[in-house]
């Protein structure tokens, strides 16, 4: 971390005030490093065109109008971090402005820069509460030349059988009626997993544009945008068992991590979703949307609330940091 202002009695040597990486709206690629700088407001559509203008692309799934420092500061990456990480895998650098006006800049442009607590990472999923994300800094990969969709039974056993092998998928959603496994990568690579995979018994195996791949995903998670929407993190093997609890009709699930996304029966029906989270040993967050004026971000499980309203009180016995999230509603 470096801080944007110099104090006369401590002693200490500190850089000069610096301003915001980039303006708002703005965008630095660096092509030769693999990575880029991002204003906040960027939306995930804007970012990826103009990566997709060096061959390049940011892994990560959500609404193409959804700001990046809000997916960051929501921790909401999608299926895609079975093959590439989460935010907190991608993340090298963070610009943010907290409850004084102070603009803080943690990390950089290199995997390992820094000693000590990596302030980078504790940005993700804070909800607004230790500041507000003005850039990012994140790594970029090389824009796969396209996709296999493979369709399996909807069975967890398949997904455990293809993890520990050269087989495994980038990303794997279940559905009530198949699991999904998707294959992102060069055009070689493709052709080898198109001839290998058929020996997994896929019900079909289809290759596709990495467009229609981005859409399907978007499509699929795109629940958790409507009304009554939800966010259960539940232990993959037990989704099953949620779902049925549940009584849902409309969801799907991050096979590999245990994400299911869904639409709750009725206003009263979240109330039963939030009890079947619970007796698998899950937790729920209500309302799926991503933030913004009128989508306003999601609240976190009340175990995770507890935690960050500790956390704050530790760094801000004083509350003149910002506020917490909910208790501005």
């Amino acid at each position: 971390m470096s801080p944007e202002h110099d104090d006369p009695h401590d002693g200490l040597h500190y850089r000069p005030p610096r301003g915001e990486l980039v303006a708002p709206g703005g965008v630095e690629l660096h092509e030769r490093d693999m990575t880029a700088t991002f204003a906040a407001d960027v939306a995930l559509g804007d970012a990826q065109r103009r990566l997709a203008q060096i061959g390049q692309w940011l892994p990560v799934d959500g609404e193409a109008n959804a700001a990046l420092g809000e997916l960051v500061s929501n921790n909401s990456t999608g299926p895609l971090r079975l093959g590439y990480g989460a935010w907190r895998d991608l993340l090298l650098g963070v610009q943010f402005a907290n409850g004084r006006g102070e603009l803080i800049t943690a990390g950089g442009r290199t995997v390992k820069n820094v000693a000590g607590y990596d302030l980078t990472k504790f940005m993700v999923g804070q909800h607004g509460l230790f500041g507000r994300i003005v850039t990012i800094t994140t790594r970029t990969y090389r824009r796969p030349a396209g996709a296999i969709l493979a369709r399996h039974r909807p069975e967890y056993a398949v997904l455990s059988r293809l993890l520990p092998t050269a087989l495994r998928p980038q990303w794997a959603v279940v559905t009530s009626e198949a699991l999904l496994c998707g294959y992102l990568a060069d055009d070689t690579t493709l052709d080898w997993y198109e001839s290998n995979l058929r020996a997994s018994e896929p019900l079909s195996v289809e290759r596709r544009p990495l467009e229609a791949d981005i859409e399907q995903r978007a499509s699929l998670w795109s629940i958790r945008t409507s009304d009554s929407a939800f966010r259960a993190s539940v232990p993959p093997a037990r989704v099953s068992e949620f779902v049925k609890s549940a009584r849902l009709d409309r969801w799907c699930a991050d096979a590999a991590f245990g994400i299911v996304v869904g639409k709750a029966p009725s206003p009263q029906g979240a109330t039963v979703v939030r009890d079947a989270a619970r007796a698998v040993g899950g937790t729920l967050t209500l309302s799926g949307r991503t933030g913004g004026p009128h989508h306003p971000a999601p609240l976190p499980p009340e175990v995770e609330r507890r935690i960050i309203e500790r956390l704050k009180k530790a760094f801000d016995p004083d509350q003149k940091l910002s506020p917490l999230p909910w208790q501005a509603r």
